[in-house]
């Protein structure tokens, strides 16, 4: 048991009356509360000192300035949605829900929100007003926009309109010390300007030091900060919760399409469905996701084979809509069965959540010791390459003896896989780690990324120097010591404590 400046209370006792004196959100450190925090989505389990709920910025600048003074780490944390123990901390959780979970202002174009909105709750504010913020992660129901800034979240609309850090357009933040902030493309705080001084001798290599892929979330997204404009906003997107606390974001917000439509197509297998991708965004989907027979006899407890692919197009033109839809049927003829249509809200949306529930479905899973394990779980390469990765990926499943589970946003060349692991087993860990470094060689070989859209967390941050090299994982570590020189927000995550 830690003890704390020569007190007889244990360390976690005297950081959450030190908290009490001066947060005015309730202050979490009862046992219950610290075993609540303790976990999130993925298989890890860290226990915090305590949790805030913060009422507004000056709580999060309070507490931040503790954590810079007693050098108390301090961790964002939305839902608790992570796969990869993304806001899992010993230190200071701040859990945005309760209090800072507002919309500020809605706009014809715009949107600005507290990070602890449900993505949910926005969409149906948005929705009564014919507008739409694209990003929609199997979690959106209960999921944070923090959260989903915090990983730059896609989900199966990614395809035709962009991640979340492409609607990020402004951001205020909280920076380790306590100290306010803000950013944007026309409009940015002096730290903001010594990230572009830091950054612009090296544009070059971050432009070429890149994936080029629809999707990525591995390490900070410099790429996206030194684009065409210093866009200065974008680091916090994929930052984890490491470079400053974001208190309020700016969105920006889309018109709902007037006409949509869905067709679901059965393969044979899963090689002929990814085989037949690149022929299917000829037509332009907004969404292409596959869900494999491994998904659904699991889910189901019944064997079968068989792979799915769910084709969405959209826009405001009908004709020209379903004249697309017609020609992708055309093409795919002999290769695949339609197995269902649908055009109306209704029907589509039932459709979508057969989809949405295949990550439940496989967070259930457990075959005795065994459950599905994500390391390799969101690497993506592009749709071309599909096939080959595909292959790849069975192929090391098949010679390890391995069962899976299969399914993805494959219009991104974005699959997810876990394979059912013992983590209890030394052996199997280790033959994990194999696995990983095997499959992500291969993935970066060919021009992918090893992390699309869930994050580094916990789980991948030791991979991130393979996946970029020794310059870019330099240019990371300036940027952490930058904006947290002390290593105080989120350690261990994006870059190893120093």
């Amino acid at each position: 048991m830690l003890y704390a400046y020569g007190y007889s209370l244990p360390l976690h006792h005297v950081i959450a009356d030190d908290l009490l004196r001066i947060a005015k959100g309730e202050v979490l450190g009862d046992s219950w509360s610290r075993q609540a925090y303790s976990v999130d989505a993925s298989h890890y389990e860290i226990q915090p000192a305590a949790a805030i709920c913060p009422v507004d910025s000056h709580d999060v600048e309070q507490a931040c300035k503790y954590s810079s003074e007693k050098k108390v780490p301090i961790t964002a944390r939305g839902a608790g949605t992570g796969l990869l123990g993304q806001s899992l901390s010993e230190g200071i959780i701040l859990d945005f829900t309760k209090h800072m979970n507002r919309i500020i202002e809605i706009e014809d174009d715009y949107v600005v929100v507290q990070p602890g909105i449900v993505k949910g709750v926005l969409d149906r504010e948005l929705k009564k007003r014919n507008k739409f913020l694209p990003p929609d992660p199997a979690s959106s129901n209960y999921c944070t926009i923090g959260g989903m800034i915090a990983d730059n979240s896609s989900g199966m609309h990614c395809l035709g309109y962009g991640n979340t850090i492409d609607f990020l357009e402004g951001v205020d933040v909280v920076y380790a010390d306590g100290e306010p902030g803000f950013a944007s493309a026309d409009r940015f705080d002096g730290r903001m300007e010594k990230l572009g001084k830091l950054l612009s001798p090296h544009a070059d290599a971050i432009k070429n030091g890149y994936p080029k892929v629809s999707k990525n979330s591995c390490g900070y997204r410099l790429d996206t900060v030194m684009s065409d404009r210093f866009m200065p906003h974008k680091v916090f997107a994929a930052s984890e919760g490491t470079l400053g606390i974001v208190t309020c974001a700016k969105l920006r917000l889309l018109d709902i399409p007037e006409y949509r439509c869905i067709m679901v197509l059965g393969f044979v297998d899963l090689l002929g469905a990814v085989s037949a991708v690149p022929a299917i965004l000829k037509f332009s989907p907004v969404a292409l996701e596959m869900l494999d027979h491994t998904v659904l006899s699991f889910g189901s407890r019944a064997g079968g084979t068989g792979c799915l692919l769910f084709v969405e197009f959209a826009g405001d033109d009908s004709k020209k809509i379903e004249d697309r839809l017609q020609a992708c049927k055309e093409e795919l003829a002999g290769k695949c069965s339609v197995l269902e249509y649908a055009s109306d809200e209704q029907s589509m949306a039932k459709i979508w959540r057969a989809r949405k529930g295949a990550l439940n479905n496989v967070m259930k899973l457990t075959v005795g010791s065994r459950k599905p394990i994500g390391l390799i779980e969101d690497t993506v390469v592009r749709p071309e390459l599909l096939a080959d990765h595909a292959t790849n990926l069975l192929q090391t499943y098949r010679q390890n003896k391995l069962d899976y589970v299969m399914y993805g946003h494959v219009g991104d060349g974005n699959i997810h896989t876990r394979p059912l692991v013992d983590m209890g087993s030394d052996k199997e860990v280790d033959l994990m780690r194999r696995i990983a470094k095997s499959v992500f060689e291969q993935v970066i070989r060919s021009g992918g990324t090893i992390t699309g859209e869930h994050g580094d967390g916990l789980a991948r941050v030791s991979y991130i120097e393979m996946m970029y090299g020794r310059h870019i994982t330099d240019l990371f570590s300036a940027v952490k010591k930058l904006l947290d020189p002390a290593f105080m927000m989120n350690p261990g995550k994006k870059v190893p404590v120093q």
